[in-house]
């Protein structure tokens, strides 16, 4: 049955969030969940409302979706990983995101645009058992992030050149002290420093009060094969031949 007045409140809300948004120093205060209001150790029932998020499917540690799916709760549907947890890839909300569109404000889109932290692109999913327990949260760079459409150039949106720099946010906001935790990896073969930068780095640090286990990478610099200049045209500079990423691995410990 119509709801009238339950339409009506939904269209009154929505109109008090672009009055909202279109007020900078009101927009500032809004907030929409992220990754970091996941609960690691606590069942799906106790995870925010999926709702709260979109573009959910089985997730395939950084690589494409394997199925789409409802939510946080159809966990069961995506197949174990080598750890023997169920991967679900999320999105975040992008309902401020097309206010602030809507009302033309620059500062806010930075802010509420795609699935990011901190400007940079990201990939998110949560890991959980057989039982429904979140066990494990996983962040990685978006490598499509050459690919954000800027529009008018007045988008804040990191390009995947920078995603190796996001891990030393990720390290000061998870406490991870980069002369204890974290160590230099050496080259593979064929791999080389673009420009006078090699960056291939590994920490673990353990939060006991928090109780999990934290593993953080970042990665810059050139595969085999990639070069800074086009082979068969010495003239012609290369784009996007290089790597440049950053992940982090939240996960349970008992």
């Amino acid at each position: 049955m119509y709801n009238g007045s339950s339409m009506f409140l939904r269209v009154a809300a929505a109109v008090a969030l672009c009055v909202a948004i279109a007020q900078p120093a009101v927009a500032q205060q809004l907030r929409r969940s992220s990754i970091w209001d996941l609960k690691i150790n606590q069942p799906v029932s106790a995870q925010p409302a999926w709702v709260e998020y979109k573009g959910y499917g089985c997730g395939s540690n950084g690589g494409p979706i394997l199925k789409r799916i409802h939510g946080f709760e159809s966990f069961a549907e995506c197949p174990k990983d080598a750890d023997g947890l169920h991967e679900v890839y999320f999105e975040y909300d992008d309902e401020l995101e097309y206010i602030a569109r809507a009302v033309d404000n620059p500062t806010a889109v930075d802010r509420f645009v795609g699935t990011g932290d901190s400007g940079h692109p990201i990939m998110t999913s949560a890991r959980f058992n057989d039982a429904g327990i979140l066990k494990a949260l996983r962040v990685i760079t978006d490598p499509r992030a050459d690919y954000v459409i800027q529009g008018d150039g007045r988008l804040d949106v990191r390009g995947r050149e920078s995603a190796y720099q996001y891990a030393a946010l990720l390290a000061a906001r998870w406490n991870i002290t980069p002369a204890t935790d974290c160590a230099p990896l050496p080259p593979a073969e064929g791999e080389t420093a673009i420009g006078d930068t090699f960056v291939k780095q590994r920490c673990q640090h353990v939060d006991a009060a928090k109780k999990v286990r934290l593993v953080l990478e970042s990665n810059y610099y050139r595969k085999p094969g990639q070069t800074y200049r086009d082979p068969n045209l010495p003239t012609k500079l290369t784009e996007g031949q290089f790597e440049s990423s950053a992940r982090l691995d939240i996960i349970a410990v008992d």
